[in-house]
């Protein structure tokens, strides 16, 4: 992040063309981390307790909510619009987007020194348990001094084999209980919510929400990043644990994302835009909002079943995070093609009233 902040706007030479390759590559390089921390974090996050868990997905909602803050202290996206003479003669108002607050270099700025307490909070956060663990093996080392040694290999004996049993039993290994079927239920489930929430929302918010007005826009990328810390603490005091009951607020969340989706295809006249625009501006922020409340609700709380319902949460959570990067990898190559090449969503302009 603080070469980002430095080199952003380095251009190379390539092909005859000038190209932002600092940009893309360091953008990349960062994406990169970002997509696998879930693989390596959450197996880590088996060691603790499962309560940690919501802690976790706090923390990644305040990943997104503070970069917002910072870009609306900023001022992206305000804009004036202006008068411009078209080569006919005619006058056309023509949207110029005003000056930042303050520059992108000290937008990632910072970012980085974000991203640093967040590293220092890890590294002490592993220190102390590490620590803590060490402290543990040697109370457990001098309760077990003077056992006989015999006694102490048949033990060890009898745990591995409760470890392979336990394996063997467990939904990961095979299907042939019913704790098996409801495993790979949650998993899909997990994997739809990250879909909606890493990719297909991202992807058509603006489109939902601009062509009501900027205001509009605004209240629903803020109010539902908002939304996403109450939601990940949520699962500490309310967590169902009813496949139905889960089923159900998946299929809520996700008809809140079809009706995001409807609306950022009828951009940029969506319903009732000219006839009680305050009604459907209503509605494409409170949509946004249930949309994000519940998928941060349902990732913390399918996760955190998962983990305490698998004899191995370790590969438990490992899985987790798989499946939620194959939700935002499905996501993301069903929504780049329809943005980017098939223009199915089209933008209104901000000066046309």
């Amino acid at each position: 992040m603080l070469l980002l902040a430095l080199f952003w706007q380095e251009t190379f030479w390539l092909f005859n063309t000038e190209h932002s390759v600092a940009l893309i590559s360091l953008t990349f390089c960062m994406a990169l981390v970002c997509a696998s921390s879930n693989l390596f974090f959450m197996p880590y996050m088996a060691d603790f307790h499962n309560s940690y868990m919501s802690a976790y997905f706090l923390g990644m909602s305040f990943s997104s909510f503070i970069p917002s803050l910072f870009k609306l202290v900023q001022g992206v996206g305000k804009y004036n619009c202006v008068e411009h003479l078209l080569p006919n003669g005619t006058k056309q108002l023509k949207a110029l987007p005003t000056e930042p607050f303050f520059s992108i270099k000290i937008y990632n700025s910072l970012i980085f020194v974000w991203m640093s307490i967040a590293t220092i909070a890890f590294a002490i956060l592993h220190w102390k348990f590490e620590h803590a663990k060490e402290n543990k093996k040697v109370k457990e080392t001098k309760q077990i001094v003077g056992e006989n040694a015999f006694a102490e290999v048949v033990r060890e004996q009898i745990d591995e084999n409760n470890v392979v049993v336990a394996d063997e039993q467990s939904p990961l290994n095979s299907n042939n209980n019913g704790r098996g079927m409801r495993y790979w239920m949650l998993i899909l489930m997990l994997t739809l919510i990250s879909a909606q929430m890493n990719t297909i929302i991202p992807s058509i918010q603006s489109y939902a929400t601009l062509a009501y007005s900027m205001i509009t826009y605004h209240l629903a990328l803020t109010l539902s990043n908002i939304s996403h810390p109450p939601a990940n603490f949520l699962p500490i005091w309310c967590k169902p644990r009813s496949l139905s009951t889960i089923f159900i607020l998946t299929f809520i969340c996700t008809a809140s994302t079809i009706f995001i989706f409807i609306l950022a295809l009828q951009s940029p006249e969506p319903m009732l835009r000219n006839s009680f625009p305050f009604i459907g501006s209503s509605l494409s922020v409170s949509a946004s909002i249930l949309a994000g409340f519940l998928c941060s609700y349902l990732r913390t709380l399918i996760t955190g079943l998962v983990r305490s319902e698998q004899a191995n949460s370790e590969k438990a959570l490992f899985w987790c995070g798989f499946f939620m990067q194959i939700g935002s990898v499905i996501g993301a190559c069903a929504m780049f093609p329809l943005v980017n090449y098939y223009n199915i969503f089209k933008k209104r302009d901000p000066c046309i009233f």
